[in-house]
C-alpha cells in the first residue's frame, strides 16, 4: 500500500450499498460483478435494477469473474485533467471488454514509457485485473497485459 496517497480516489456517493460488493472484492484482488438470471449476462457497474429485464437489485447474483479481457479501446494520457496525476504522465487509459461481456476502465500498469510514447498497445489485445491497495479503505483495478 502507498504510504500516502494524494490522488482522487472513488467516491459512491448516491446509494454507496449498490456497490458496495464490487469493492469488497477489490479488497481481496478480485472482480464480483452483478449477474441477472432473467437477462442471463453480467453487469457493470453496478445497479439498482437489471437494465434488461428490470431484475431488482436483491435478486441479482454477485458472482466472481475471471479479472480477463481484451482491449477494447484505448487513449494515451498526455496532459492529465487532474493535477495529481502529472506525475505519472504519459499514461494509458484503456476500456477493457472483459470476456464475461461487460467493459471496465483502468490504466494499462507494466509499460514504459517508451512503449507508451510509441503507441504500441493494440486493439484486442489480451489484459487482466491488477490491483493497487492505494489507502486502507481502497483497492484500485489496473489491467496489465499476458500472453494469449
Amino acid at each position: 500500500m502507498t504510504a500516502e496517497y494524494k490522488k482522487p480516489v472513488p467516491r459512491p456517493s448516491m446509494n454507496p450499498e449498490v456497490s458496495a460488493p464490487f469493492w469488497a472484492g477489490t479488497k481481496k484482488h478480485e472482480i464480483w460483478l452483478q449477474y441477472s438470471k432473467g437477462a442471463n449476462k453480467f453487469m457493470f457497474p453496478p445497479r439498482e435494477v437489471s437494465p434488461g429485464d428490470l431484475t431488482p437489485m436483491e435478486e441479482l447474483v454477485w458472482t466472481k469473474v475471471s479479472g480477463k479481457g481484451r482491449i477494447y479501446s484505448y487513449t494515451t494520457i498526455y496532459q492529465p485533467a487532474i493535477a495529481a496525476f502529472a506525475e505519472e504522465a504519459p499514461y494509458v487509459h484503456a476500456l477493457i471488454q472483459l470476456d464475461e461481456g461487460v467493459r471496465m476502465v483502468g490504466n494499462i500498469v507494466d509499460m514504459t514509457e517508451d512503449e507508451v510514447r510509441n503507441n504500441s498497445l493494440q486493439i484486442n489485445t489480451r489484459v487482466e485485473a491488477v490491483f493497487e491497495d492505494v489507502t486502507p479503505d481502497w483497492t484500485l483495478v489496473k489491467w496489465r497485459r499476458i500472453e494469449e
